[in-house]
């Protein structure tokens, strides 16, 4: 039998970033106070400019897109330490098309199974409840839909595969980083609106999110694919009709590769594997 290819690495061991392990959690602990003090930030102002200290539905979605920035801030933070990085550096580079696509199907048929399994294990709901006090009238939905489906998978992806998993690599191996990092997914989505089982699949996507990256050697697949996934989230969590949720996914693809069209273009291809 002939030996399964290995995945695409960079094209040297000098080209791999020289992120230190013991920087993932610090990584992840400022990630986490920066967007504290973005949201604080932005709602301070929300309170200057409507007179009251109530959140609004704007000054919500407004902080929550200060803390995806808060996401990509840190990981460049912490990877400028080392060198200047590059975008290369965090997966940001091309991949095939069809090798991409075939891994994004593997990876979304195993969290569909293992997920609903999962689900019906301890009978939670499908939808996720977190984002309803976002979504009450047009504009807020539009908004929220436009944080959750564009910059969400780009900041998370950054921050947790692009930096995170990278980091730990060298120290955990590519399963125990996946799993790590898989556990630390989950746990930033800790919401009092959302079950403590409904973690569990969100930290499993987490892990096939590396596998992901680890497979392909690109961070783009991993955004696609979360994009993909919030889409779906978020339109049934909205109780749309099918074609609304497809057009939602094709939107914020859309987004995603204007504003990633320059770094694709820029970036070096991922080696093909011998």
């Amino acid at each position: 039998m002939s030996a399964v290819a290995a995945p695409p690495e960079p094209a040297s061991a000098a080209a791999a970033p020289a992120w230190r392990p013991w920087t993932a959690p610090a990584a992840l602990f400022l990630a986490l106070t920066v967007a504290f003090v973005f949201s604080a930030l932005v709602f301070a102002v929300g309170a200057a400019v409507t007179g009251s200290f109530d959140a609004t539905r704007g000054t919500k979605i407004a902080a929550t897109a200060a803390g995806d920035l808060a996401f990509v801030f840190t990981a460049l933070f912490f990877a400028q330490l080392t060198g200047r990085p590059r975008a290369r550096d965090f997966g940001l580079r091309p991949t095939s098309i069809r090798r991409a696509v075939g891994w994004m199907a593997l990876a979304y048929l195993t969290l569909i199974v293992l997920g609903g399994l999962w689900l019906r294990l301890f009978d939670l709901p499908a939808r996720d409840p977190s984002i309803d006090d976002l979504t009450v009238g047009p504009a807020a939905v539009v908004a929220t839909a436009i944080v959750v489906t564009v910059f969400a998978p780009i900041a998370e992806e950054f921050l947790f595969r692009g930096y995170i998993f990278t980091a730990l690599r060298g120290w955990a191996g590519v399963a125990g980083a996946a799993l790590i990092d898989g556990i630390l997914f989950g746990a930033i989505h800790v919401d009092p609106d959302r079950p403590a089982a409904f973690l569990v699949p969100l930290a499993l996507f987490g892990v096939l999110l590396c596998l992901l990256y680890w497979r392909t050697g690109s961070l783009y697949p991993c955004i696609a694919l979360h994009a993909l996934n919030n889409a779906l989230a978020f339109g049934n969590s909205e109780s749309w009709e099918w074609w609304q949720v497809g057009l939602l996914a094709i939107g914020a693809l859309a987004a995603i590769a204007a504003l990633l069209w320059p770094l694709w273009r820029r970036g070096d291809p991922t080696p093909v594997p011998a």
